[in-house]
């Protein structure tokens, strides 16, 4: 499917290697996202351009940060396509010895299909940074929401 070489596609990242996540996953298709404009967005971006990276981007809020990493809204110029991405510095990465921590988290998301979780779209990554361009929920993180809960934990009917 067209979706589907987009996908192998978006793991042809700038300087990343994509033969990791072939040897770990089966499947690179991502079924549930069939119809998602985004994928298309990044095809034709990357199509004309020749690669994406963080030129092609707005980054217009940041949303959080975390222990590798801090997550922007980024806008896809020229698409009104919205996205979350992560940009994690690689010297601090390096230093704080958490280069493979990073690396398994975007092997991960590679193989991820599922539509209660978020969708990585592609990677790339600069001289200075790796990039992870994944879906935007709009509604926060899980564990900020969990944090908000009495006892800090989901009743068990929220959890169904």
């Amino acid at each position: 499917s067209g979706k589907s070489s987009l996908y192998r596609a978006s793991g042809g990242s700038d300087v990343s290697d994509e033969s990791t996540c072939s040897s770990i996953c089966s499947s690179v298709s991502k079924p549930h996202k069939s119809n998602d404009s985004k994928w298309e967005a990044i095809q034709v971006v990357r199509t004309k351009e020749g690669s994406i990276g963080l030129g092609q981007f707005r980054l217009l809020k940041r949303l959080g940060c975390g222990d590798i990493g801090s997550v922007y809204l980024s806008e896809l110029s020229g698409t009104k396509c919205y996205f979350a991405m992560k940009i994690m510095d690689k010297a601090s990465l390096a230093s704080c010895k958490k280069l493979l921590r990073a690396q398994t988290e975007k092997e991960i998301l590679q193989c991820l299909d599922h539509p209660f979780l978020p969708t990585l779209y592609t990677h790339f990554e600069t001289d200075k940074f790796s990039c992870l361009v994944m879906e935007f929920c709009p509604g926060g993180d899980l564990h900020t929401l969990r944090q908000k809960q009495p006892g800090k934990y989901f009743p068990e009917q929220a959890a169904k």
